[in-house]
């Protein structure tokens, strides 16, 4: 691959950055001065954005010949840019800009974090390892990664759920109560949320283990990504067990949505760039 497109790849990664970075800015902006009728601004900042990330990622495509989900900082962008486009839909569908302040700097976070390991780390070059040439590998790392995107719409709803149940408790109806949706539409979105990541989830770890099985001659790898993988799976499990079967509600099952989402980056931020399993 030709030098200089290897730096625009970079140099698209960081105006993305860049551009989430200031999308925060004009989020919480609006988020705090409380302004009553909708500002068209941020929604076509964060179009402009997501624009640019599309296309490094089809610069990406073209590039390597295979979606950017084999290494770590290509993933880890990539869920960036699958959590910005579902905060688009949503935003266009409900109309609540209060989600832009909690899930955009989820995103610019990804983003950023993917951008510095993808300079510090020389890009892949030919086709792909002959072990991850597999239609499993694809539906486990699709599947994984989508469940990412819905587990932060969760964390985001669910810290939002968290800060206005916490206002409303002390019977002070104001800076959360006239700015976010009302408690159930956010326990509804949560759950919703939690639910479909949870089947994606499963979705991703029956296939890697079929891929694992196939490709490694009926053993299973078993190193770090995956144990965290069966982690991440037991923790969220827990999440849905304990509101269908135990009927947990509200406050709970919020917090317990939030604290999975930032045990769900700890793991994938150490399992992925400090132990860096699955280098293949």
């Amino acid at each position: 691959m030709p030098s200089d497109i290897g730096n625009w790849i970079h140099v698209l990664s960081w105006l993305a950055a860049a551009g989430y970075a200031l999308a925060v800015g004009v989020y919480l902006r609006h988020f705090l001065r409380r302004e009553r009728r909708a500002s068209p601004l941020p929604m076509a900042l964060l179009s402009a954005v997501l624009v640019v990330h599309t296309v490094w990622l089809v610069v990406e495509r073209i590039t390597l010949g295979y979606l950017p989900f084999a290494r770590a900082p290509e993933a880890l962008s990539l869920v960036a840019w699958g959590i910005a486009l579902a905060y688009w839909f949503i935003e266009r569908r409900t109309g609540h800009e209060a989600f832009g302040a909690f899930m955009i700097p989820v995103v610019f976070l990804f983003q950023t974090v993917a951008a510095v390991f993808m300079l510090a780390s020389p890009r892949p070059s030919g086709p792909l390892s002959p072990i991850l040439q597999s239609v499993w590998f694809e539906i486990h790392v699709g599947a994984a990664l989508f469940s990412y995107c819905a587990f932060a719409v969760a964390f985001a709803a669910g810290l939002m759920h968290v800060l206005l149940f916490h206002e409303l408790r002390l019977k002070h109806f104001g800076f959360y109560f006239e700015r976010m949706p009302p408690l159930d539409a956010l326990e509804r979105i949560n759950f919703q949320a939690v639910a479909l990541g949870f089947l994606f989830l499963t979705v991703g770890l029956a296939s890697g283990v079929v891929w694992s099985l196939s490709a490694r001659a009926g053993s299973l790898l078993l190193d770090a990504k995956e144990i965290s993988a069966i982690v991440v799976w037991l923790l969220y499990a827990a999440n849905v067990h304990t509101r269908s079967r135990l009927g947990w509600r509200g406050r709970r099952t919020a917090l317990f949505s939030v604290i999975n989402f930032l045990l769900l980056f700890v793991i994938f931020f150490v399992t992925s760039f400090v132990l860096k399993a699955h280098q293949f």
